[in-house]
């Protein structure tokens, strides 16, 4: 019995609505890179502000088509997919957060490849990774795991202990290259985990399972990102943390609409436990769930 798995191709830059507050549009789709008041992947927000403070149009022209200013770091992706409305939100809500402050002089080192005990935790960084499409992100979480996210699957890759990214090449090539992994790749996925538990596949009672993937952005709480998406038209968002003793994740799901009911399907190592006592879920308990993995 086979399960087929259709992917969309998505993008990691995505349309904001006009709905939207300045400060979700920017979370969703600048602040991985662009923090208010240091170099992260990209300038700080003061110096952005110094730049394009009376420009609001260039600041839109630069996001459309931008190129290198310089030699060092990685060129920022075009911002098009996100329209020009949305850019102007950006542009309004830079000003906002960067007004009084000054830039925090730089430290000389390279923060995705610093020694482990300083690494900043939590913290996300879109970056080209090993087993991963293009869009690859990156995140550090709180204690000593990390894992790779890919928004073009949308889905866990895996997670590694140690420390966080050392992308030393990546930035003083032309950005092209892979970042490498800070430690020891302790659990990997090979598949989306959640498959339908009914349907009609080639073997009777088995699910064929076609489930279009669509990745829509993620959001911050305490640094530690929720990342938005549709599998199968249903919107999901997916919160991954670590367990307090270090000993595995917790990842919790909320699926919204209609979904159908579950059965969770993990990769060796991890043992895995739902918060509904089963690795069958419900329509009503796919609703909102909590597996827990562990590797200890």
């Amino acid at each position: 019995m086979k399960h087929f798995i259709t992917l969309t191709a998505a993008v990691a830059l995505v349309a904001v609505s006009n709905a939207d507050d300045p400060k979700t549009v920017f979370q969703v789709q600048c602040a991985a890179c662009h923090a208010v008041d240091r170099v992260l992947v990209g300038p700080s927000l003061v110096e952005i502000s110094g730049i394009y403070r009376n420009n609001p149009d260039g600041f839109v022209q630069w996001c459309m088509k931008p190129g290198r200013k310089r030699l060092a770091g990685i060129e920022m992706p075009s911002m098009a997919a996100v329209g020009e409305p949305a850019l102007r939100q950006i542009h309004a809500y830079i000003l906002k957060e960067a007004a009084g402050k000054k830039e925090q002089k730089a430290t000389g080192v390279d923060p995705f490849a610093v020694p482990r005990a300083q690494v900043r935790r939590p913290q996300v960084q879109r970056m080209f990774l090993a087993e991963a499409s293009p869009a690859a992100i990156a995140v550090a979480l709180p204690g000593d795991l990390s894992y790779c996210f890919d928004a073009s699957e949308c889905r866990l890759r895996y997670v590694w202990k140690g420390g966080f990214l050392n992308a030393s090449e990546h930035w003083l090539g032309n950005g092209s290259k892979q970042a490498a992994v800070d430690g020891e790749i302790i659990y990997r996925e090979t598949a989306y985990p959640l498959l339908a538990n009914e349907g009609n596949g080639p073997d009777p009672g088995e699910p064929e399972i076609v489930q279009p993937v669509k990745f829509t952005g993620y959001t911050l709480k305490d640094g530690v990102p929720s990342f938005h998406y549709t599998h199968g038209g249903i919107p999901v968002v997916e919160t991954i943390r670590p367990l307090p003793d270090g000993s595995g994740i917790e990842r919790t799901f909320e699926m919204g609409g209609n979904p159908p009911g579950l059965k969770v399907v993990v990769a060796a190592p991890a043992r895995v436990e739902s918060s509904t006592g089963s690795l069958a879920l419900t329509a009503a308990q796919a609703k909102s769930f909590t597996l827990t993995l562990r590797w200890k």
